[in-house]
């Protein structure tokens, strides 16, 4: 029976991304090609989080994995800014590849859903890339950073954060990860950030992985300000909220015997609104988000490379935040007991060796 139904799913659930690809008639018919694998026990909805995302193009899938025992549970996403696409194809790969021992994994390949169905404001970044996966052609979405303004709407000069907090550039109301811990009936992004919220507590999730990308490390011209300066300090780090530095460490010190260095940095309190602070302090989860390194989104990029065909390949880059999500499993597991047991998914150097065709569907 559970043999039926997974195939069932799996071939329903690829029919309706497919055929939602191929005729995007509004916002909300837009679903990314996810194909999910047998490990995949179960489809939900963030609007089954939160009701007022119900019936709009904010709503997103949240694809869940059980194990046959009852361990940790941890929450994945992607694209939180779907412009910063390792983390969306990471999570893509745990949902076709994966298979739950022990433990519950929640999946959302892409968190913020509208900000996909359009192409990035940077200009000059194709909106689908087309690569090769197991059983043929594949397309990966390529979004914007921000839910997208709707008819009538301006960015405010400046954006205010409920706590108080003012973000300078006023497009910040729009970015999901300002928004933290959100509204129920807010704006887009606090209704998308309060439907996380509500699924950590209501799942009772241990420890949750909010996977980004930033700019490259050189130094570079920078257009807005015509001085040279370091491009990007963010790459290749995972930042944690106070209480989840130890795991954080842990978890860094076994990437490092696999030859991939991280820089751990603690959450700001000051600087409100971000995943892994308001997690850490609205729930028991312990909060991360990390960061790889994405030449398309260098702003003084004449020729975008989101695949990094000449420099940071996306196998290079998916690959270590798989192996970071697993490397915090395994932390976890060691100093809480409650395990999650993931297998199936490719280390970092199968996926740089065997390219992104041998894993995905």
């Amino acid at each position: 029976m559970a043999t039926s139904f997974r195939k069932a799913f799996r071939l329903g659930v690829t029919a309706v991304v497919l055929g939602a690809l191929a005729v995007q008639t509004s916002l909300a018919a837009f679903r990314m090609d996810v194909r999910p694998g047998y490990g995949v026990t179960r489809m939900k909805w963030l609007s089954d989080y939160n009701e007022h995302l119900k019936n709009s193009e904010y709503d997103t899938p949240v694809l869940m994995l059980e194990g046959r025992g009852q361990g940790a549970v941890a929450l994945v996403m992607g694209g939180t800014h779907p412009r910063e696409i390792a983390g969306v194809t990471a999570a893509t790969l745990i949902v076709e590849n994966a298979r739950v021992e022990e433990g519950t994994l929640f999946v959302i390949p892409c968190l913020n859903a509208a900000g996909m169905s359009v192409s990035d404001t940077l200009g000059r970044r194709p909106h689908q890339i087309e690569v090769e996966g197991r059983s043929g052609k594949r397309f990966l979405s390529y979004g914007d950073r921000y839910v997208p303004l709707r008819p009538g709407e301006r960015d405010p000069e400046h954006f205010i954060h409920p706590s108080g907090f003012v973000h300078k550039n006023g497009a910040e109301w729009r970015n999901v990860n300002r928004n933290y811990p959100g509204k129920a009936d807010g704006t887009p992004a606090q209704r998308i950030t309060f439907a996380v919220m509500e699924l950590i507590r209501r799942e009772r999730v241990n420890f949750s992985l909010d996977m980004h990308e930033a700019r490259t490390f050189e130094d570079a011209l920078d257009p807005r300000t015509g001085k040279v300066g370091k491009n990007s300090l963010l790459a290749n780090s995972l930042i944690a909220h106070p209480r989840a530095v130890e795991i954080g460490a842990e978890a860094l010190f076994l990437l490092e015997d696999r030859g991939i260095h991280l820089k751990l940095d603690q959450s700001a309190p000051g600087y409100r609104g971000i995943c892994h602070y308001e997690i850490g302090e609205g729930t028991e989860c312990l909060a991360f988000l990390s960061e790889t390194p994405n030449p398309a989104m260098n702003l003084w990029s004449e020729n975008p490379d989101p695949l990094g065909l000449r420099e940071y390949p996306l196998e290079e880059r998916a690959g270590t935040a798989l192996e970071l999500f697993l490397a915090l499993c395994s932390a976890y597991g060691s100093n809480f007991g409650a395990r999650i047991v993931v297998e199936g998914l490719p280390s970092k150097a199968e996926l740089e060796r065997e390219g992104l065709r041998s894993w995905l569907n």
